[in-house]
């Protein structure tokens, strides 16, 4: 059966969808009409981010990242060589600086964030034993 984890949501994200809502508000009351369009947008596409960024483990044992828009990031679990937690904060399928690292082999292959990373991890290995954990997860 498959299980789906939902991204961690760190204080940033949060922060920002405030400043967002605050800068949607102030552009709304005055009469510029490409900012009320522009603002908007921004916003649609964070909540977007927000309620569609999740990770799938499926019961044939792939692991697919979901990220809203972007495309869809699928490895089979038998392929993951090591997991390791890091705050890293570039660019990821992660709404939170609290993450882990998947390696497939050597390479550093994707950063994601779990809410239950325990639990997370734990599929993993039942799926494939020899995954390494190079740092602490939980």
């Amino acid at each position: 059966m498959d299980r789906v984890f939902k991204s961690k949501v760190g204080w940033w994200y949060h922060l920002a969808i405030v400043l967002i809502i605050a800068g949607c508000v102030k552009v709304f009351l005055g009469t510029n009409i490409v900012l009320m369009v522009g603002m908007l947008a921004i916003a649609m596409l964070t909540l977007h981010v927000l309620l569609n960024t999740w990770y799938k483990i499926t019961a044939d044992g792939m692991l697919i990242a979901h990220c809203s828009i972007f495309p869809e990031k699928r490895i089979a679990i038998a392929d993951i060589s090591a997991l390791e937690a890091t705050v890293m904060p570039v660019s990821s399928y992660a709404l939170s600086l609290d993450r882990i690292i998947i390696y497939k082999g050597k390479q550093q292959w994707l950063l994601i964030s779990p809410v239950n990373k325990k639990d997370f991890v734990h599929l993993l290995r039942k799926h494939n034993p020899e995954i390494q954990i190079k740092e602490p997860i939980i």
